[in-house]
């Protein structure tokens, strides 16, 4: 896998590219402790830690993974368990991701401060996503699956 480095990004943490990393590479697999819904909700604020991976499974995310901030324009996206560049990545360049690509549990919500020229403004459910956009990372394959399955 790529070498990443933790380093200061625009929301607390983040998880950087340390050297030139080409599109569709592996960066690391989403792995940690599977917890339920309830026991996610009670983290509080560090509940953004956690990964949806089911209707009523997460997985508890550690470093460096659970660093991955947000985009509405990710450079990353994950494909079943695996973290995946969706283009080439330049030494420095923060990995993001759409977090939306992961969430279906008409609970969490967040307010968006990406700056991305197509920044929605608020981090919701997959299924909340336009149409178009939900097609776009359908095609991508970077909606995980519990999610996309539903739109089959």
């Amino acid at each position: 896998m790529p070498q990443v480095i933790i380093k200061p990004a625009k929301f607390g943490r983040g998880l950087f590219a340390a050297e030139p990393i080409p599109a569709g590479t592996v960066i690391g697999i989403a792995t940690g402790p599977t917890i339920n819904f309830a026991t996610a909700c009670k983290k509080n604020i560090r509940e953004c830690d956690t990964l949806q991976i089911g209707p009523d499974r997460y997985l508890d995310l550690p470093d460096p993974l659970r660093l991955t901030n947000h985009s509405c324009s990710p450079n990353c996206g994950l494909r079943n368990l695996e973290f995946i560049t969706l283009r080439d990545l330049a030494p420095g360049e923060e990995i993001l991701w759409d977090y939306s690509t992961s969430m279906d549990e008409h609970y969490w919500t967040m307010t968006c401060l990406c700056g991305s020229p197509t920044c929605r403004g608020v981090i919701e459910d997959f299924r909340l996503l336009p149409p178009t956009l939900q097609q776009h990372y359908l095609a991508l394959g970077i909606v995980l699956p519990f999610i996309a399955e539903q739109y089959k």
